[in-house]
């Protein structure tokens, strides 16, 4: 392999992975930006406040840039989609459904949110 300075030439193929997973992340993290905002907009419209829904949307946009807080949020996000799934489960009625479909839920989600959070990771990186 050619090398015209210290750092060694990065293959075509880590070059194009490294591209589409952070295309990924960046979807991921819409992902994460629009459940925070439908939970600032619940909690604004629930204490009929905008300061509420705007204090909630805050701190959760600084929650997902905190390295400890963002996992915690990322579990509770994850375990929350895993019930919505067992309840959607539950409406279906048929044996196992409510398990099979929390079990996907779940799994989806928690690759959507730890790819909102290396996207965090990479907006906050300093090279």
């Amino acid at each position: 392999m050619l090398q015209t300075d210290s750092k060694p030439i990065m293959r075509i193929r880590n070059t194009r992975a490294g591209f589409i997973q952070a295309q990924f992340n960046d979807d991921a993290s819409s992902l994460v930006i629009v459940e925070v905002l439908l939970i600032a907009v619940a909690f604004g419209v629930g204490m009929q406040s905008w300061w509420w829904g705007g204090g909630i949307f805050l701190g959760g946009m600084i929650v997902m840039v905190t390295p400890i807080l963002n996992i915690l949020f990322c579990l509770a996000m994850t375990a929350a989609w895993a019930v919505a799934g067992f309840h959607i489960g539950e409406a279906i009625g048929q044996d196992g459904a409510n398990y099979v479909i929390a079990i996907i839920v779940a799994l989806v989600s928690l690759g959507a949110h730890l790819g909102a959070i290396e996207w965090a990771e990479d907006m906050g990186a300093k090279d």
